[in-house]
């Protein structure tokens, strides 16, 4: 794991003190690979002289256990505003291309959390890129940061059967006998459902408005081929997914600025519901 801490400004003395020296090399003198990207906010409001940046590389693969730190850059913002470029270098050896990385940030004047991600960001493996835009959001003073409330209770989307009407914007073909569906597990953290063709299964993971469903066990019969089309491309949403919204009984999954997929909720009294 790359772990590097940039000493720039005086002012970041109490923001680093509990941290462990393993000072490696500064940003951008790393002949290695490495994340790029900015970081910015919406907020207008300037950053104070004694603002920190913290950038990390973890491990998100595992649904039932906390993520695992890859690498982390600490640098001053040294008196830069938004949008303000990092570099964030990794060992290779670190990443396993079956594994699930994203990347979040915060930033710090001394003790006090300012902003931080509330969305994660895929990087590297299954299609993801090494290059990232990252809006980071408000902390209130009111809450605590590590903890950001959800925008819409989870109940809401777990334990409602949720009927697929439309992939990447296009309608689905409606069946009333193997409708296509998603049904996550109101307490653990188990998916279920149907491809229209095949039974689906798998984990999830929920924070707040952020949800990556990954990858599980499915049925293998064969079906017509708008079906088989259908399924691969219904498989394809639920491995992009990064985040959900909820309105009017529609549910959307996203994957960043797009949605891959949309249901609307079954009636209640329905199977599984």
């Amino acid at each position: 794991m790359i772990r590097i801490w940039l000493l720039t400004a005086l002012a970041l003395t109490s923001y680093l003190s509990a941290s462990s020296g393993n000072a490696q090399a500064a940003p951008g003198t790393s002949s290695g690979p490495m994340i790029t990207g900015t970081i910015t906010y919406r907020a207008k409001i300037a950053l104070p002289p004694d603002a920190a940046i913290d950038v990390r590389l973890e491990d998100v693969t595992l649904a039932d256990a906390p993520s695992k730190l890859v690498a982390e850059n600490v640098f001053a913002a040294a008196g830069q505003q938004v949008p303000i470029p990092f570099q964030l270098p990794y060992a290779a050896a670190d990443i396993n291309p079956a594994h699930r990385y994203v990347v979040r940030a915060n930033i710090k004047a001394g003790e006090k959390l300012m902003f931080t991600s509330t969305h994660t960001y895929p990087v590297l493996t299954q299609g993801a890129p090494n290059r990232v835009v990252m809006v980071l959001h408000a902390v209130s003073s009111q809450a605590p940061a590590a903890a950001p409330a959800p925008r819409v209770a989870p109940n809401a989307l777990r334990g409602t059967k949720w009927i697929l009407i439309e992939l990447d914007g296009k309608p689905v073909t409606p069946s009333s006998t193997n409708p296509a569906y998603l049904l996550l597990d109101p307490i653990g953290k188990q998916y279920s459902g149907s491809s229209g063709c095949n039974r689906i299964s798998g984990t999830f993971q929920l924070d707040g408005t952020d949800l990556q469903l990954l990858g599980g066990a499915m049925t293998l019969m064969a079906c017509p081929e708008p079906l088989m089309k259908q399924e691969k491309e219904f498989n394809e949403a639920l491995t992009a997914t990064g985040s959900y919204s909820i309105a009017g009984g529609i549910l959307e999954l996203w994957e960043r600025k797009r949605v891959v997929a949309k249901f609307r909720a079954a009636p209640t009294g329905s199977p599984n519901n």
